[in-house]
This record gives C-alpha cells, sequence and structure tokens, in this order.
C-alpha cells in the first residue's frame, strides 16, 4: 500500500490489487515502527496518523527469571517519531488507502486476486493482468 501511495504520488499510472474486500484481517501486524512513523512525517501524514487511535511504546521491557530486563527505549531516538505506535494495521491500510485517493493516477481494486500477467509477446512488456 505504501508504495502504492508513493508510486501514485508521484504520478505513476499504478494498479494496486487487493484479494479481499478489506484489510481487516487478524494476521496483519498492530505495530507502526519508529522508521514507519518517520516516513509518514516525511509525507506530511504523521498529524493525520496519529489522529487514529493507538497507544505509544517507548521503553520495551519483559519479565525473564524474576527480573524486568530493558529490551529497548524508543524514547532514545532523536526527533517525533521515537515510540512505535500500538495501531491494527488494517487501520493504518485504510489510512493509506483513504489519502491514496488524491492521486489519479494510482488506482485501488479491492476483491481482486490477478491470476496471471498480460504480457506483450515482442517486448514482454506487461500490458494488463487476468484477474
Amino acid at each position: 500500500m505504501l508504495l502504492g501511495y508513493l508510486l501514485g504520488r508521484a504520478g505513476v499510472k499504478t494498479l494496486l490489487l487487493e484479494k479481499h474486500a478489506d484489510f481487516l484481517r487478524d494476521f496483519r501486524g498492530d505495530t507502526v515502527h519508529p522508521s514507519t512513523l518517520r516516513i509518514m512525517e516525511e509525507l506530511g501524514l504523521l498529524d493525520d496518523l496519529l489522529l487514529l487511535p493507538h497507544a505509544k511504546i517507548r521503553p520495551l521491557a519483559a519479565e525473564i527469571d524474576n527480573r524486568l530486563v530493558r529490551l529497548a527505549d524508543f524514547g532514545r531516538i532523536p526527533g517525533r517519531c521515537n515510540f512505535v505506535a500500538l495501531m491494527p494495521q488494517w487501520d493504518f491500510l485504510n489510512f493509506l488507502a483513504s489519502k491514496s485517493k488524491r492521486y489519479p493516477s494510482l488506482h485501488i481494486v479491492m476483491s481482486c486476486q490477478a491470476k496471471s500477467l498480460v504480457e506483450d509477446p515482442v517486448t514482454g512488456a506487461v500490458t494488463g493482468i487476468n484477474a
């Protein structure tokens, strides 16, 4: 989804296919890491993204042999994106899909499974898909 957003933003004609009708599946992760948050900031999307319900993790610790062990401290990362955002990935993907609508070169098709590519027999260039 992020690559589709970036290509659409750059004006590259892009077709993004999603096999399912929505992004609501439990196998998806629930964390947005600082590096991804920084990309959202660079794209001017961070403030809107953080309006979605989320929790922030700065220190990360675990209990091992009855001792609390600090595993990471994201708070030490410089800048605004010094945390992991706990947010369902379907919310993140829906957010990117909604922001993508402003780019006419990007088309997102839900409930579409690509079965094969259609290639030009002379050039080998992909000219379509069989869905």
